[in-house]
């Protein structure tokens, strides 16, 4: 399964590189493009942040095989919660991820390597969610549910055994159907 990085905005350059260099199994090499984003049609003002649903419909569906990734770096919300880091469709293959959120203390600029891991992890666990993987209890999978920045850090970015094998799986299911569909 490939990820492609859908650069939304002022991506620094060598972040994709970073990201899609570190990938764990079951994803391969992975590509970056550059992609507009309409941030102010998913503006909310009263808040000062960017509706997280709404950019995630600016994403489009992939072909098969690849999972996008819109990377952005501005701050997201849902109605229900005061931020995320990101958002899925559960099993669309789309998702966003925003390192907005994820910067260390006192960082301006290009990301340092502590940003770079956690938006790292939040794409993984972005990418898991847009193949059907759901939270998991697991406390160092890429999956477990983060509410905080410094909770991203706890977390590694290899699959636990049982979320890798629910995403193999899938996967295989996946490549054994279209294998059989016959044009």
């Amino acid at each position: 399964m490939r990820i492609r990085l859908l650069l939304c905005g002022d991506v620094p350059p060598g972040l994709p590189e970073a990201i899609l260099g570190a990938l764990p199994p079951p994803y391969t090499a992975g590509d970056a493009e550059r992609r507009h984003f309409n941030s102010e049609e998913c503006y909310d003002r009263q808040r000062a942040q960017v509706d997280a649903l709404c950019a995630l419909e600016q994403v489009p569906a992939p072909p098969p095989g690849v999972v996008h990734v819109g990377l952005l770096s501005v701050d997201l919300f849902l109605p229900a919660l005061t931020y995320v880091f990101g958002l899925a469709h559960l099993g669309g293959r789309r998702a966003l991820a925003s390192w907005a959120r994820l910067r260390e203390e006192g960082e301006y600029g290009e990301p340092g390597p502590l940003t770079t891991r956690r938006l790292l992890v939040e794409v993984v666990h972005e990418a898991g969610h847009g193949l059907g993987l759901v939270h998991c209890a697991v406390p160092d999978c890429p999956m477990h549910r983060s509410l905080w920045p410094e909770s991203v850090d706890l977390k590694g970015v290899d699959y636990c055994p049982s979320c890798l094998a629910t995403l193999r799986e899938t996967l295989d299911r996946e490549s054994t159907s279209s294998a059989s569909v016959s044009p």
